[in-house]
């Protein structure tokens, strides 16, 4: 099972900053992976807004978003400042436009798997070596975080709420005036706030995407293990 270690008593100052700094390690590199898929995938159906405007970068403060982060302190999720995409240089823009919006949610699903994998592996075959170093207590702290954080991106952004990626992916195949589209692109942000000052979205993330999580290990470790 994934987890992170409690803090109690044994637990020294260098581990808690050991944490602190792949907490953080962890989140700059999921959102801006997150935010380049964007960018990237934009590019590469004709769009160069995004590039131009200097988003196509894996530059973490290129992506920085204030509020996002102010949501991240306050309710343990956030976000990173939207790529700018300009649909009117689109062939397809429906086509395109679902492309980019499933893009980050994509792959960080993808970076999801393959830290599990990569972390069920060393579990299985190489466990010593989160113990034997400063170096192999970060990389721990840091898998750990990088594989829930990843999942937990991909599992708010999905959601069809104005402005995450989920409702993108529904407005780039619903009509213009479509009723839901009109009503959640009004008044998203204060339902999406409604959600994260009750805790719902804590509790969406919890039992859904590191349930999952906690899922895949398990599959993993027993594969591995035999």
């Amino acid at each position: 099972m994934i987890s992170i270690i409690s803090y109690g008593a044994g637990v020294s100052m260098w581990q808690i900053l050991l944490e602190i700094l792949a907490y953080f390690s962890a989140l700059l590199v999921a959102l801006s992976f997150h935010e380049f898929a964007h960018a990237f995938v934009a590019y590469k159906n004709g769009d160069p807004t995004a590039k131009v405007t200097g988003r196509l970068t894996l530059k973490p403060f290129s992506h920085f978003d204030a509020i996002g982060f102010v949501c991240l302190l306050l309710f343990g999720i956030g976000w990173a400042k939207p790529v700018p995409v300009d649909f009117r240089n689109f062939k397809n823009p429906k086509k395109s436009g679902f492309l980019v919006s499933i893009a980050g949610v994509s792959l960080n699903l993808l970076m999801g798997f393959l830290l599990i994998l990569i972390y069920t592996l060393l579990v299985a075959f190489w466990p010593a070596i989160f113990s034997v170093s400063v170096y192999g207590t970060m990389l721990y702290y840091f898998l750990n975080y990088a594989i829930l954080i990843n999942f937990a991106l991909a599992f708010f952004n999905i959601l069809p709420i104005y402005p995450l990626d989920g409702f993108r992916v529904v407005e780039s195949f619903a009509h213009p005036e479509n009723t839901y589209v009109s009503f959640i692109k009004r008044f998203g942000p204060f339902i999406l706030l409604f959600l994260l000052v009750t805790g719902i979205v804590g509790l969406y993330i919890n039992n859904v995407a590191f349930a999952l999580v906690d899922k895949l290990v398990e599959i993993f470790l027993k594969l591995f293990k035999g």
